[in-house]
């Protein structure tokens, strides 16, 4: 395979596929803050369907409480601490922990430790364009960490435009508070989109394994409305062969970005390959012919999609899994060529 996905270190601003590198992205800082965030895929890659950004940044306050009336927030922690608040609950996020805030949910975070990374999904696409609005651009390293000018000269004048032109009403009447302890209900998808939103507690919920492929729902269509899905996917070249890396597919209408957290991809595109590494991530466009596999001894990676996508073929034609690591050679399942076969009229694909 002599061609390769085009490596960028911005989106490309069309639905094309291209693989972007560790803390890379078009690079937006916020006046007077202390992150920078770093759009990994756009409006104009997903044709209006949603957008990725990562953030990266140090100890800061709270951005303070507001809602949007369509967009629906998540927040998925990479690294250090983030603090998230959702109507009149609040957690401080560590690594793998998940926040899922609703439209018309009142919320902030606050990055809470030395370096904080976390990467959320804005449905729908478009909403980034605050950033843009607001922002300003970066070319440094990883964040700004001594902005000392004014808010009320480089910030508040822009926020107080942003507020009638993008989906943003501040709540400055609600009082912030500190984050409550995790409670242990925190580890169930709720099934349903409702205001408030939910927490999810790194490695908890349901799991299931398809072949040598372990995939643990972080969102499904349930609890978006139909809009969005995310989840966490793990697996072993040792067992390269025993599930669906080998089938390639073809979604209609579904985008697929792709977020590695360790060890190595190699994801194929309309017979491009590219091998993607931690932190890096990949955009998949609907329409596209492409398939995936892990090639390191183990990986695990994120995967945000509009509707279903190959999420909900992992889960569906899996089988629920209980240990907490990629299985042993003894411990392998099969997968379910019925349902396979099933879901392709629901989730709109087709398999070579």
């Amino acid at each position: 395979m002599s061609e390769s996905i085009p490596t960028l270190t911005t989106p490309p601003g069309s639905s094309t596929p291209y693989k972007l590198p560790c803390f890379t992205g078009e690079l937006w800082t916020i006046p007077t803050s202390k992150s920078t965030m770093r759009l990994l895929a756009t409006a104009k890659e997903t044709s209006n369907a949603f957008a990725v950004v990562g953030t990266g940044g140090t100890f800061d306050n709270p951005i303070g409480f507001h809602y949007h009336r369509e967009a629906h927030d998540v927040f998925l922690c990479l690294k250090g601490t983030l603090n998230v608040w959702a109507n009149d609950s609040a957690r401080s996020l560590g690594p793998g922990d998940f926040a899922s805030v609703p439209p018309n949910t009142v919320h902030q975070y606050q990055i809470a430790s030395a370096h904080t990374e976390f990467v959320g999904l804005i449905i729908p696409g478009g909403w980034e364009e605050f950033f843009r609005f607001v922002g300003e651009p970066f070319s440094g390293p990883l964040f700004p960490t001594h902005d000392s000018r004014s808010p009320f000269e480089v910030l508040i004048p822009k926020l107080i435009a942003a507020t009638d032109k993008f989906d943003m009403v501040p709540v400055r009447e609600k009082a912030s508070f500190d984050p409550q302890p995790w409670d242990g209900t925190e580890s169930q998808l709720p099934g349903v989109c409702e205001i408030g939103g939910y927490f999810l507690k790194a490695d908890t919920g349901p799991k299931f394994a398809t072949g040598g492929t372990i995939v643990r729902p972080l969102a499904t269509r349930k609890e978006s409305d139909g809009k969005f899905s995310i989840y966490c996917v793990e697996g072993s070249k040792l067992h390269d062969g025993k599930g669906l890396e080998k089938t390639t597919f073809k979604f209609e209408k579904t985008h697929h970005v792709i977020q590695v957290i360790e060890g190595l991809l190699s994801v194929v595109i309309n017979g491009k390959q590219t091998i993607v590494g931690s932190m890096e991530t990949v955009f998949i466009p609907a329409e596209s012919e492409w398939r995936c596999a892990v090639h390191s001894v183990a990986a695990k990676y994120y995967v945000f999609a509009n509707g279903g996508g190959i999420g909900e073929v992992l889960t569906g034609t899996g089988s629920p899994f209980e240990w907490v690591v990629v299985p042993e050679a003894g411990d392998l399942t099969g997968w379910d060529e019925k349902q396979l076969e099933g879901l392709q009229k629901e989730l709109e694909f087709v398999i070579f």
